[in-house]
């Protein structure tokens, strides 16, 4: 451990700081209880780094049988980094990158790269950065496998067997594997002389059937269970081709071209649970998950939802093991699986001489599978690898010794079911409802129209009843989405204290364009106290990306229970909402900073139905700013459906077989929404409309001059319209909304309407209300796009010189030689005068450019707007993310915030607050300091800092888990005898005045309730 100590040294790494040797005991229960199995039993590293509860560096120090060791540790599939010692030499490698020509994992570097590795690299996420393409999850092992099963799996189908025959072929052989893997000794040959297998005479029984047949029956007849059922008649049907893919799929053979084999790489006695739920997703098939609906469940989601459920009980009951668990969609079972770990592990943490009665033993694993977990799915295939999947678990808490005499306990129709959760005839509904379940918990289906007639006469048998207690609310389900009539289904099975956990499509909380959407959250908030909802719209491209089909569709976790009638007006609901990080997207760590974290009242919902929104990307100040503009001015929305002002409606619908008549319009030009730019049109090769019928042909007034053209997305970047004014009769399809005025003399009500929909006050709104924005696709609902306040004075001076800005920009950029001096001064006309459009509306709004209202919009516009396009660019990357230098406006406005609020109080009694800033490329540091006012000290003292100085500062306070807390919470704060502090990493973003704002309000709140010698911690 000598040179390994030095390592520790150079990188800065300490156990204050994440760093755990295994000779000690204070890396137990650091980990979960699968990953702290393998890294005791198989990796035994010397030392590890974590960061939130995560294995991401594994150091050894002269490991025996080092090409062994990087073999297992690609199969764990957990740990990002990997550094060796050995003598004088060093090595970095790459965890989850194993090279087969090379027979190692990648090489990284070695002593000239360690500095990549430091401590302030790490937490700060500059080396992941860096690293991102080695770690990329297609160098992973379960990615691999996946192909090579994917491969196998599609030669078999085209070899003639159907899929139902494929999939139980292919279960058996991952089965037989793990036997092997895990040295589990079988008695094939003899009953009663029992040895361990090996891989190649697995591949050589293969090649004879009739040895086929007797060993599937000898499984089936040794473990009990009816593990992928497949019969003698199935296994005449497999050809001899059929099987020689299977030897090649397991000797590490080409499997097809250009595909090779590694599963003589694979270890499945270390290749982690999740790889089940990928098999499922395999399994049923692209086309059948679409079209039901399904998609694997991530582990890191399955990790957070149980660490909310199961092992909080755990927490609260230590003395208890059993924990009845429910997954209504069950797929692959990862849910149960998981929750049969934590059982088991809390039994044997009861009983710790669990091992001295082996029979015992085994008997209670099965009856902690048969008392516990419960499971439902539509497909048969799912289920049959879900009760696979539990019977891995079984084993895995065994020796290989006891695994030979081990029977299966029989699951399926006792506690699983292939049925239509809806289906209140089906066998399940009796068995189920006899049960007192702590929790119900999965992820059930997303799809529209996917309910089905089942869940159709559900909603209708379950109205009725409603009616019958008299309800004022009605049930709604939008568009037949079989998600919310999931949440409505589970409370058929709950007790009083149960609670559900489940994960959904997010935009079920957003969606107000029918009243279906408004029933179903009405119904929701009035019928169940909503505990707590996890919102990943943020992150929906890295939530599902280790899926073969990824789904872009966002997705919500909530945590709920029955009301039982009782009124949830009371109830405090959490609010998390997840953003994008490289901690996430590479490792699916959470980051979530306190501004991500909310309480809100029930009733606040019900009340505000454009508060979830708020919710996600806003605060508390959003709300009241967004209520206030609410309440005080009338609605664009509101101004147009003044039927004796204004016409408003879609274009055309073109249609094959047209059925309403167009020749009135045959002659006039025909736009395409493409041409509408804001505030301009491009005129340039406009085409006639000549089509006699179309679908539906609109309203002909709308097709006039002048006419007021909306494009239905918005601007991507801006998340502004496209709007222009169009002066002469023009056709258009429904991909226009067009807008006319009744009153010639009210013309220029639309180049109003044109400078209100391009203000910088209409992304503000777009980001904070809108449902879709930010949420699933950036664009705008037809019943949201106009729901802004309305300014109707003075705008149309500044749009019409836009207008002529706009028209002179775009010749100038069409001549075969352009003058750079004229189009800079055309654009400095358009931006001047789209600045005079924002501030005419904010003046006439009464917001102040000094106030928090101001700087509430300016963040959304300049940090949260830039992070949900996801904009690449360096500007962008540096605007929000380069360090502050000492006396940057962003951070002097913030401290200024601050010592204004304090002084104003502290000088009616001589005192006055000073502040230290402790700054570093990585962290700033703001003690306030409380002296009196005749005492000669400057009010800001700028220290240019060590990052470990700030470090043992705030751990002398008495702060703990600073790694966690500063670079993933993103913050530290706190009270001293004589002053406060904020700690946090010195990212611009962080440190806007909106968020002084909130911070500064947190201190006051503090101070009142708590006074400031208190300590002051903020999760």
């Amino acid at each position: 451990m000598r040179h390994l100590k030095q390592i520790f040294d150079k990188l800065q790494l300490s156990k204050e700081n994440g760093l755990f040797t295994m000779v000690e005991d204070n890396w137990k229960g650091v980990f979960s209880s699968r990953v702290e199995r393998l890294l005791e039993k198989v990796i035994k590293p010397d030392a590890i780094f974590s960061i939130d509860n995560k294995p991401f560096i594994l150091f050894f120090d002269s490991p025996e049988n080092k090409k062994k060791k990087l073999k297992k540790i690609w199969n764990f599939n957990e740990s990002p980094i990997v550094i060796i010692t050995e003598g004088d030499s060093l090595e970095i490698y790459n965890g989850f990158e194993y090279i087969t020509e090379k027979d190692s994992l990648r090489l990284l570097g070695s002593t000239e790269k360690l500095n990549d590795f430091s401590y302030f690299e790490l937490v700060t996420g500059k080396t992941w950065e860096n690293y991102q393409k080695d770690f990329s999850y297609n160098h992973r092992v379960d990615y691999k496998l996946l192909k090579n099963i994917k491969a196998a799996r599609d030669l078999l189908i085209a070899d003639g067997l159907s899929i139902e025959l494929t999939n139980s072929l292919l279960g058996k052989v991952i089965f037989v594997r793990y036997l092997i893997d895990r040295e589990v000794k079988l008695d094939f040959e003899k009953e009663g002389t029992s040895r361990k297998w090996i891989n190649t005479e697995f591949c050589g029984l293969l090649s004879n059937k009739q040895n086929v047949k007797a060993f599937f029956k000898y499984l089936k007849k040794k473990f009990n269970g009816d593990l992928f059922p497949i019969s003698d008649d199935d296994i005449d049907s497999i050809s001899a081709s059929s099987l020689s893919i299977i030897v090649k799929l397991l000797s590490g053979d080409e499997v097809d071209s250009g595909q090779i084999s590694l599963f003589n790489l694979y270890d499945f006695s270390i290749i982690p649970v999740e790889f089940i739920s990928n098999v499922y997703e395999l399994f049923i098939g692209q086309d059948q998950r679409e079209n039901q609906g399904a998609y694997y469940t991530p582990l890191f989601l399955v990790d957070y939802i149980l660490s909310e459920t199961v092992e909080k009980k755990f927490r609260s009951q230590p003395a208890s093991y059993d924990c009845k668990v429910l997954d209504p969609s069950c797929g692959s079972g990862i849910f149960l699986v998981e929750t049969l770990r934590k059982i088991i592990e809390q039994y044997q943490k009861n009983n710790p001489d669990y091992l001295k009665d082996i029979e015992e033993y085994k008997k209670q694993l099965k009856q902690l599978a048969l008392d516990n977990i419960f499971g439902i799915d539509k497909d048969q295939s799912a289920v049959n690898v879900a009760i696979f999947s539990i019977y891995l678990t079984l084993l895995d808490y065994q020796n290989p010794s006891n695994i030979e005499t081990f029977k299966f306990p029989i699951l399926y129709k006792k506690n699983f079911f292939s049925d239509d959760f809806f289906d209140q005839d089906a066998d399940f509904n009796k068995r189920l409802r006899s049960i007192e379940f702590d929790y119900i918990l999965g992820n059930p289906p997303w799809k529209g129209n996917g309910i089905g007639e089942s869940g159709k006469k559900y909603l209708k048998n379950r109205l009725a009843n409603e009616k019958k207690k008299s309800k004022r609310y009605p049930i709604g389900i939008n568009n037949g989405e079989i998600a919310e009539g999931f949440v409505l289904r589970v409370s058929d099975f709950t007790s009083v204290d149960t609670i559900n956990a489940l994960i959904v499509r997010s935009t079920i909380l957003y969606n107000k364009g029918y009243s279906e959407n408004s029933k179903f959250r009405q119904y929701f908030l009035e019928e169940f106290y909503v505990k707590k909802v996890l919102e990943l719209a943020p992150v929906r491209f890295e939530v599902f990306d280790k899926s073969n089909d990824p789904a872009i569709a966002p997705a919500a976790v909530l945590f709920y229970k029955y009301a039982n009638g009782l009124n949830t007006d009371d109830n405090v609901i959490e609010h998390l909402s997840l953003k994008p990080s490289k901690f996430f997207s590479l490792f699916k760590v959470f980051s979530i900073s306190r501004n991500d974290y909310k309480k809100v009242n029930q009733q606040k919902l019900k009340q505000f139905d454009w508060l979830w929104k708020t919710l996600v990307y806003g605060s508390y100040l959003d709300f009241n700013l967004i209520n206030r503009l609410k309440e005080e001015y009338t609605s664009l929305k509101n101004v147009l459906s003044d039927t004796t002002k204004f016409k408003k409606g879609t274009g055309i619908t073109l249609s094959k077989n047209g059925v309403e008549d167009s020749s009135h319009l045959i002659g006039k030009p025909f736009l395409d929404s493409e041409r509408v730019k804001s505030f301009f049109i491009d005129t340039n090769r406009i085409s006639e409309f000549t089509i006699q019928k179309v679908g539906r042909r609109r309203d002909v007034e709308l097709f006039s001059g002048p006419v007021l053209l909306v494009r239905n997305g918005l601007d991507t970047q801006l998340f502004k319209p496209r709007a222009a004014i169009f002066n002469s009769p023009v056709v258009y399809k429904k991909a226009l909304t067009g807008i006319r005025t009744i009153s010639s003399k009210d013309a220029n009500l639309l180049a109003n309407i044109v400078g209100n929909l391009h203000s910088d006050l209409y992304p503000y709104l777009a980001i904070n209300t809108f449902c879709s924005i930010g949420i699933e696709r950036e664009q705008t609902k037809d019943y949201e796009k106009f729901d802004v306040p309305h300014f109707s004075k003075g705008l149309d001076t500044y749009v019409n010189k836009i207008v002529k800005a706009k028209k002179s920009l775009f010749e100038e950029l069409n001549k075969p030689l352009t003058d750079d001096f004229k189009i800079n001064q055309f654009k400095d006309e358009i931006s001047t005068n789209l600045s005079k459009i924002s501030q005419k509306i904010y003046d006439g709004l009464n917001i102040k450019k000094d106030s928090v209202e101001y700087a509430l919009i300016d963040y959304a516009l300049n940090i949260v707007r830039p992070l949900m396009t996801r904009d690449k660019s360096e500007v962008i990357h540096n605007y929000l993310f380069k360090p502050l230098k000492a006396n940057d406006r962003y951070l002097d406005k913030y401290i200024s915030l601050f010592l204004n609020k304090f002084n104003h109080i502290y000088n009616k009694s001589d005192q006055k607050l000073i502040v230290q800033v402790r700054r570093s490329d990585q962290i700033i540091g703001l003690f306030f300091h409380l002296i009196q006012s005749s005492e000669n000290a400057d009010t800001v003292e700028y220290i240019e800092a060590d990052n470990s100085d700030i470090l043992q500062m705030i751990s002398v306070l008495g702060n703990e888990r600073i790694t966690d807390r500063l670079f993933i919470q993103k913050d530290i704060r706190g009270f001293e005898k004589d002053g406060f502090y904020i700690v946090k990493p010195n990212e611009k973003r962080l440190w806007h005045k909106a968020i002084a704002h909130l911070d500064l309000n947190e201190f006051t709140d503090a101070m009142l309730t708590a006074g400031k010698q208190h300590a002051f911690n903020v999760r």
